[in-house]
Formats: C-alpha cells, sequence, structure tokens
C-alpha cells in the first residue's frame, strides 16, 4: 500500500494500477510513430527537395537547352564545309550563316546558363539548410542517454565536415556531372546519327572506359566512405583532448595526447592518399582511351572518305564531337570524386537521422499545480544490460523538498534525470498531476521541471546570453533580477562589464561557484514548479558551498524540489530523505529524525 509519505515499498503496486509506459531500452513508447525507415540516397534526397520540384524542373530545362546550344558547333561547322566550303566555289552565303548561327545559340547559350547556375545554386544551398536544419532538430529531440554514447566530435563531424562536403558538391560537382552525363547522352546520339560505322569503331575504346569507370565507381565509394570515418575519428580525437586539455596538462600527457592526434591523423591521410591513388589509375585509363579513340577514328575516317563514304564535313564534325566527348568523361572522375565524397557524407548524416529518437514531443499541457511522481519506474541503459533502477515509485507533493541519498552507483542521478524527463523509462512512467511526462510538450516540461547540474552547465557567450537561454524575452532588469536574488547582485555589480561578461567555454571563466549562482539564477528567470538538483554544491569547498546552498534556497522557495546529495549538509532541512538502491527506494524520514551518513 502507499504510505503516507509517497513512496511505496519495492514491488507493491496498488490494487487495480496497471504498468504504463513500459517500453524496450531505447525504443519509443507503444503507439508512438516509428523513425522514418531507411531507402536509397536518391529516392530520400529527391523527397527533401520535394517543395523545390517547380524549380528542379526548370532547372532540368534549362540544363537540356544549354547542353543542345554548346553542342551546336561542330554540326553547324559540318553544314559550312559541305554546303560552303567544298566544290569549286565556296558558297560565302552558307558560311555567313553558319557564322551568325553559331553566334546566335553560343549568346543564347551563355544568358540561359547563367539563369541555370543560379537557379541549382539556390536550390542547393535551400538543400543544404534544410538538412542542416533537420539534423539539428533531430539531434536536439534526443535524450541525454543518446549523447552519453555518441561522441561529440562525431555530431560536430557530421553538422561541419559532412556538411561542408555537400556544399561542395552544390556548387561544384551537381550541375557539371549532370552536364557531363546529359552531353555524352547528346554526343553518343549525334555520333551515331553522324557515321554509324566510326561510332562502331568507338566502341572498344569506349568499353574499356565504361570498365575503368565501373570500377572507379565502387573503388572511389568505399575509399570516400573510409576518408569520412577517419575525419570524424580526427575530429573527434581533437575534441576530447581539447575538452581535455586540463587533465592533459595536470598528468603531463602532451607527448601522449599529441601521438594519439598524429595517429588519428595518420590514418586520415592514408585513406585520402588512397582516394587519390584510385583515382590516378583512372585518369590513366582515360588518356589512353581518348589517344586510342582520336587514332583508330582518323584512319577509319580517312578510308572512308576516300571511298566517298562520309563527307569531309562529316569526318570534321565527328573528330570534333569526340573530343567533346572525352572533355566530360574526362571531368567525370573529378565529379564522381567530389559527388562519392558528398554521398559518403550524406550517407552519414542520413544514418544519424535515422537514429530512432527516444525522447519523443508530447501534445498535452501540464495542469497548473500537482505532485511529479514516479509509477513503478525501471530503466536499463542498453538491451541486456542490468536494470539500474527497478520498480520505484516516489512522489514529490508541491512545495516539499526530497533529498536521494544512496552508495555511489544506486541510481540516484539516473533517477533524477528520468524525473526531469532528460530520458524516459524503461519501464513504468514518470508523470505530474496523473499526466505522463512523455505526453507533454517539451515547451510545457521545461517551463515546470528544470534541472540544475552538478557544473551549471554554461555556454561560451555573455552573462546575459546564458541567462537568456531559459527565457530569451527577458529584459536586462529581469536578468540583473535573478542574479539577485539569488544572492549575486553584489558580484554582478563588481564585473566591470556586467551582464555583458565573458563566461568562456563551458564557464570557465568563473569559479564553481558562481556558474552555480548564474544556473539557479536561470531558475528564477523560468519560475519552475519542480527543481532538480543533481549534487549542485558537491564540487564546491565549504565556504562556496555556505553561498551556493543560501542561493538554492532563495531560488527554489516555495517549488518542489529534488536533490541529489552525498554531503550530510545538503540535506539539511528536507522534508524527506529518500535511500536510492537498484531495488527501489526507501524512505528514511526526515534529516533531523534519522542520521544520514555523509
Amino acid at each position: 500500500m502507499t504510505s503516507p509519505t509517497g513512496v511505496t515499498p519495492t514491488g507493491a503496486t496498488p490494487t487495480g494500477a496497471t504498468r504504463t509506459g513500459t517500453t524496450p531500452a531505447g525504443g519509443p513508447p507503444p503507439g508512438r510513430p516509428s523513425p522514418p525507415g531507411r531507402g536509397s540516397l536518391l529516392a530520400r534526397t529527391l523527397t527533401l527537395l520535394r517543395p523545390r520540384w517547380p524549380a528542379v524542373a526548370l532547372a532540368a530545362l534549362l540544363l537540356v537547352t544549354t547542353t543542345a546550344t554548346a553542342l551546336a558547333g561542330p554540326w553547324i561547322l559540318r553544314y559550312a564545309i559541305d554546303e560552303g566550303l567544298v566544290g569549286d566555289r565556296p558558297d560565302t552565303g552558307v558560311i555567313t550563316r553558319a557564322g551568325m548561327l553559331y553566334l546566335g545559340l553560343a549568346v543564347a547559350g551563355l544568358v540561359l546558363a547563367r539563369l541555370q547556375v543560379e537557379l541549382v545554386g539556390r536550390i542547393g544551398e535551400w538543400f543544404v539548410r534544410e538538412l542542416r536544419s533537420r539534423t539539428v532538430d533531430h539531434v536536439m529531440s534526443m535524450s541525454v542517454r543518446y549523447f552519453d554514447r555518441t561522441p561529440a566530435g562525431t555530431l560536430v563531424s557530421r553538422m561541419t565536415a559532412d556538411v561542408d562536403a555537400l556544399q561542395d558538391a552544390v556548387q561544384l560537382g551537381v550541375v557539371p556531372f549532370a552536364q557531363a552525363v546529359l552531353t555524352l547522352a547528346f554526343l553518343v546520339t549525334v555520333l551515331v546519327a553522324l557515321s554509324w560505322q566510326l561510332a562502331l569503331v568507338c566502341l572498344l575504346p569506349a568499353a574499356a572506359l565504361v570498365a575503368a569507370t565501373v570500377w572507379f565507381r565502387r573503388a572511389s565509394r568505399s575509399a570516400f566512405a573510409r576518408v569520412r570515418d577517419r575525419v570524424a575519428d580526427t575530429v573527434t580525437e581533437l575534441t576530447e583532448r581539447l575538452a581535455g586539455l586540463r587533465v592533459v596538462r595536470a598528468f603531463r600527457q602532451e607527448p601522449a595526447a599529441t601521438a594519439s592526434l598524429l595517429g588519428r591523423s595518420g590514418r586520415q591521410l592514408d585513406a585520402n592518399v588512397t582516394a587519390v591513388r584510385i583515382q590516378s589509375v583512372y585518369l590513366t585509363a582515360m588518356e589512353f582511351a581518348t589517344v586510342g579513340s582520336i587514332a583508330a577514328v582518323l584512319a577509319a575516317g580517312g578510308a572512308l572518305a576516300a571511298r566517298d563514304a562520309v563527307t569531309v564535313g562529316t569526318l570534321s564534325a565527328f573528330v570534333l564531337y569526340l573530343l567533346l566527348a572525352f572533355e566530360p568523361v574526362q571531368s567525370l572522375s573529378f565529379l564522381v570524386t567530389v559527388l562519392e565524397s558528398a554521398a559518403a557524407a550524406l550517407r552519414k548524416i542520413y544514418g544519424l537521422l535515422d537514429e530512432p529518437v527516444d525522447l519523443l514531443e508530447g501534445t498535452r499541457e501540464l495542469p497548473d499545480v500537482g505532485p511529479l511522481h514516479a509509477e513503478d519506474v525501471g530503466f536499463r541503459y542498453a538491451d541486456g544490460q542490468p536494470e539500474v533502477l527497478r520498480g520505484v515509485r516516489l512522489t514529490i507533493r508541491p512545495g516539499e523538498r526530497v533529498a536521494l541519498v544512496g552508495p555511489t552507483g544506486a541510481g540516484k542521478s539516473t533517477l533524477a534525470k528520468l524525473m526531469a524527463r532528460l530520458f524516459d523509462p524503461t519501464a513504468g512512467r514518470v508523470g505530474y498531476a496523473g499526466v505522463d511526462l512523455r505526453d507533454v510538450t517539451r515547451r510545457a516540461l521545461r517551463s515546470r521541471v528544470v534541472m540544475v547540474a552538478q557544473d551549471g552547465q554554461l555556454t561560451n557567450g555573455t552573462l546575459a546570453h546564458n541567462l537568456l537561454a531559459v527565457r530569451p524575452g527577458a529584459t536586462r532588469e529581469e536578468l540583473a533580477g535573478a542574479l539577485a536574488s539569488v544572492g549575486a547582485g553584489g558580484w554582478l555589480d563588481s564585473l566591470p562589464d556586467g551582464l555583458a561578461t565573458q563566461v568562456g567555454e563551458g564557464g570557465a571563466l568563473l569559479s564553481a561557484g558562481e556558474r552555480q549562482l548564474v544556473a539557479l539564477a536561470r531558475v528564477c528567470l523560468l519560475d519552475a514548479d519542480v527543481v532538480v538538483l543533481d549534487e549542485a554544491t558537491s564540487g564546491l569547498d565549504p565556504g562556496t558551498e555556505k553561498l551556493v546552498e543560501a542561493a538554492v534556497a532563495a531560488a527554489t522557495a516555495g517549488r518542489a524540489v529534488l536533490i541529489v546529495a552525498h554531503r550530510t549538509s545538503t540535506i539539511r532541512g528536507a522534508d524527506r530523505v529518500v535511500l536510492v538502491t537498484t531495488d527501489g527506494v526507501t524512505e528514511l524520514g526526515s534529516h533531523d529524525e534519522l542520521p544520514v551518513p555523509s
């Protein structure tokens, strides 16, 4: 049965109650939409481009038109030679008409090409922005547990190096690649139309070139996938070393850290060299195919012209078209390199987007007031791992202060994060006034339940920037008032730059106590109903701890408070002290009633 204090003994379930919200570890609750499935790279990209399909269709039309105008020159030359130059007397009228036609098509092609480049650039930049926006939104929807198992450097690489690769593809690869493919299709058709005999002569070199291209595509795909992996590894290593620079310096590990980073960089270099070597082999094969084709066509064309099987104009146009054909083929080696690199980056980004969201957005609002409660809550970090918590039932009433104590690793911080819905339980549910937190909008939840961590969790920027993070519309007077309400008004007045004071990366320019004062001022700005303190004073010296404890009392006055603590001083004044173990929770009483070891 439920005790009057709001804690139910482990394993007890009220009559008629059922367990709700039970899910496999890491999976979404029943009845909620599953994440989108994996599809082909092209299909997913076209789906993302759907809002821009009219612009894409117009760009494709412009591409076809500009390609046709660019390839008209040799055909016009054939007309000028055969109709205007071959014979006893040149026909200047034919030559003039041919020249004017060529000039008109060239000018039209330049104008259309400019429109095409601008349009495609807009489409491509919109696509990159949309992809980055979706990636950021997806990552922001993940629970803390996802960030615990995913290196920050990997996420940084996805949103920087991989997005940069896509921008390179948009600017340097997509249009030239499409134009090269379209040009080759046009040229093959024109070559066969000019002379099927000469076209047959080109079959053997063309077959060798196709085989080389197929090999290059397969080899480069795996090579550039390795390059993207090595880039992510290097960024991850660099990010972690920079974040832990103080530890590296303290233990004199600079040589080891440098060697490790150089090792990652060396593996990235090896991957890049392999990709370049594959590209060089392909370029050599293309050069052989080009030389062989031209030689074969000239030999066969001379013999056919001697028998009047082809005209001089046709042979001239054929050779020029053949030279034009090898230009896009040669450029394809570079373009395929750019696109394969972009495709590898795109697969990585889509892989990130395919990560199932383990903190889904609800639709309900929270009641005005009510208790925060855990009902038969269980949690494990991954399938197959032991449960960190099991059968937890805990209620925190409005205005009540509850302290969590227990041995290291018992799950105190995990329970606190579950109560603040930084991630969801794998069994049972956490609710507010009877409403499952999984059904609540993120905005409503964060405006009512706020968590203060041990390190204050500040970001690089000013004091004002860090305070506005929880309430963007606050005035400078409200920001200063929030600091004053936690006893930091005098400290703010002593700062030369006031609210414009830079806090540094992670608040490094502030002391540990000052970081916690800023974090507690956020609580006052947000005016939340429930405050979860995850060992907010454990890293402070005794003098600073008393200052921060006074700030905690001011920031949490009249609010429901859940405190995770190791020290006896931290839980002094708690209405209830709860012991947390892997088997559940047990109430010990108040701090004044029962001795609690520090």
